[in-house]
């Protein structure tokens, strides 16, 4: 979202996400992500946040900026191993689904094997969701607070 909402509610760690954003040419994600990004695109706009002018802006230049430089990668969603582990961390971290799945894609997806400054980076703006991640041992950058990696 942080890629072209202009709203006050996406300001905290907007620039620093921007910056990183377009300094790093191999950026991915999941499905999910996607999903959620777009679910909340319009839950701004149900809830009155934005008009529906910014919701069909941001939708458009979400598909133009974000998705034409993002990899998605898919998960299968009817995978055993998806359902169980984000199960377990809804229950350990308190976590709703969809931050599961984002954790476990991280954690078993196709760069998985990836050590050190290669490594893939969840990039949130949702401190629950850092926190999850973190104890779960993935690299996390919490956009609204933390320096970029």
């Amino acid at each position: 979202m942080k890629i072209v909402a202009e709203d006050s509610d996406e300001a905290p760690g907007r620039d620093a996400f921007r910056r990183y954003f377009y300094s790093h040419p191999t950026m991915r994600t999941s499905s999910f992500c996607v999903a959620e990004t777009l679910s909340a695109f319009k839950n701004k706009w149900l809830r009155g946040r934005i008009e529906e002018a910014q919701y069909v802006t941001y939708l458009g230049e979400f598909f133009r900026l974000g998705l034409s430089r993002i990899e998605i990668e898919d998960f299968p969603l009817l995978s055993p191993l998806l359902y169980s582990e984000a199960k377990r961390l809804i229950k350990e971290h308190g976590i709703d689904f969809i931050d599961g799945l984002q954790i476990v894609t991280l954690l078993h997806g196709r760069f998985r094997g990836l050590a050190g400054e290669s490594q893939s980076i969840l990039i949130t703006a949702d401190r629950g969701l850092a926190a999850a991640a973190r104890a779960e041992r993935a690299r996390v950058w919490e956009c609204t607070t933390d320096p970029p990696p």
